[in-house]
């Protein structure tokens, strides 16, 4: 016990001041308690890292109850990126020491800003959209200079792990209670139309930014249980049972399909037809244990209310087709084609190219088309497109295509391939991450075809702190790599 305290005291002080603020939610409260948990971050830039394992999962749920708590989140990030900094003071070439994809994101990010100013999008919208992309980047720049320890590989896979266990279960609870358990009144009381109704959507409060979330917690787990004893193998494997189911019910196509693309990318690479296999035993069996029942026991409480003529929500299977099966039915009719191309992901494409036309080179800058700060601020040329609604593009291509132009899209295409180029030239030095990742980033190709996934705090959070690891372990410009067995 006196080791686990020693191992995470940093990080269970972070957690109780920010119960604190969930049990007295003072907007005064949550902003001491941000800058208090940033404070500790200077401190201590490791436990502030791996503090945010447990706050973006939850940040949907922490901020419906605190508001101020919003910003802790990106005080974290910036304070360990400070405490970096201050400790290269000495040594500016090491701070101004750049990889391609670095240079790549940097050429991206100048091109929406340069861009956005010419359309005359205000600065505030422009600087929402900068930290949208920049604030988990600042991630990777501090892991990078880090020294990364077994133990410290260690205390990410644990806090993943009992973060995803804390989310399946609430997931669970959320499902079979119709919505009515275990989350904010205000969730309880949203609409959500009868399709999604069906779907968990967590603490994360998106069923799709859930399931990226329990994927990479389910692929965290399955390393972990290579390090532990037989008796955690089998604890283990039955919360990865658990994760995959609740997975499931999240009924993410997208998800689904990079996770598809992610494990024959691994085994194509790897040749570990073991882990591969296990996998998929793991998500067939997800589906008998969990899956079934779950959705057997919300059809029972759904009956029960409507018995008691207190209907909540729609069933969630009508006949003897399950709500999965619909909506991979959904996916190829002609009725849902034709929605798309008018309000959906094909009319947001054909927008995005008509944007594109008219400004080819650069594009027409961040938060004019379907990112995080025109859904927030609007867009100033929606009107003259005729898109009515503030708008997830649910596309990052065509989003970075619109915004930011040819110029911004070799700027992106470096920073995306030239992130796959870094992994690949360190496989062996940083094995086994390295391939792991690379399986994860085509993924996440695909899935920024579905997403606006490098908007995603979750995500991105995870992914650049697994890249800084793997970064610092092939000490590309740092000094001798690290090996652990």
């Amino acid at each position: 016990m006196a080791g686990f305290r020693e191992k995470y005291q940093y990080i269970l002080v972070m957690v109780l001041f920010v119960l604190v603020a969930l049990f007295f939610p003072n907007s005064m409260i949550g902003l001491a308690v941000s800058l208090i948990v940033a404070a500790l971050a200077f401190i201590r830039p490791k436990d502030g890292l791996l503090f945010l394992l447990i706050y973006f999962p939850t940040r949907a749920f922490l901020i419906e109850i605190n508001p101020s708590l919003k910003i802790a989140g990106d005080l974290i990030a910036i304070a360990a990126f400070l405490r970096a900094v201050w400790d290269q003071r000495n040594d500016w070439k090491k701070m101004f020491q750049f990889s391609l994809f670095e240079w790549g994101f940097f050429l991206f990010i100048l091109i929406g800003c340069v861009s956005a100013l010419i359309t005359g999008v205000s600065v505030g919208a422009i600087i929402f959209q900068v930290r949208a992309f920049v604030i988990t980047y600042l991630i990777f720049y501090t892991v990078k200079r880090l020294s990364i320890e077994k133990e410290d590989i260690h205390r990410f896979l644990w806090i993943t792990f009992t973060m995803s266990m804390i989310l399946s279960v609430q997931g669970i609870v959320e499902k079979v209670s119709l919505r009515t358990l275990l989350m904010p009144e205000t969730w309880v009381e949203r609409y959500i139309s009868p399709t999604n109704r069906q779907r968990i959507y967590g603490l994360i409060n998106n069923p799709n930014v859930l399931a990226v979330y329990l994927t990479l917690a389910f692929i965290c787990t399955l390393y972990l249980s290579t390090l532990v004893s037989k008796r955690t193998k089998l604890f283990l494997l039955i919360g990865s049972v658990v994760m995959m189911g609740v997975w499931i019910l999240t009924y993410s196509r997208g998800t689904a399909i990079g996770l598809a693309v992610g494990l024959i990318t691994y085994l194509a690479l790897s040749r570990n037809w073991k882990t591969v296999v296990k996998a998929l035993l793991i998500i067939v069996l997800s589906v008998i244990v969990i899956s079934i029942p779950v959705t057997k026991a919300t059809e029972f409480v759904q009956n029960m209310n409507v018995l008691k003529e207190k209907p909540i929500a729609a069933p969630d299977q009508q006949g003897d087709e399950s709500h999965a099966e619909k909506r991979l039915k959904e996916t190829f009719e002609g009725s849902t084609i034709e929605q798309s191309k008018n309000t959906g992901r094909l009319f947001i494409v054909r927008k995005g190219l008509q944007i594109f036309k008219d400004h080819p080179v650069i594009g027409s800058g961040f938060s004019t088309f379907g990112d995080s700060a025109s859904k927030s601020y609007s867009s100033p040329i929606y009107k003259h497109y005729g898109i009515n609604l503030n708008i997830y593009s649910d596309n990052q291509y065509i989003q970075v295509i619109a915004e930011t132009g040819v110029l911004g899209v070799v700027g992106f295409a470096v920073f995306l391939l030239g992130m796959l180029a870094f992994l690949w030239k360190n496989r062996h030095t940083a094995s086994p991450y390295a391939d792991a990742l690379i399986s994860i980033l085509i993924a996440v190709y695909v899935c920024g075809l579905l997403y606006n996934i490098w908007e995603d705090k979750t995500f991105t959070a995870y992914f650049y702190m697994i890249l800084g690891g793997v970064a610092s372990m092939a000490a590309e410009t740092f000094g001798r790599p690290l090996r652990f067995k």
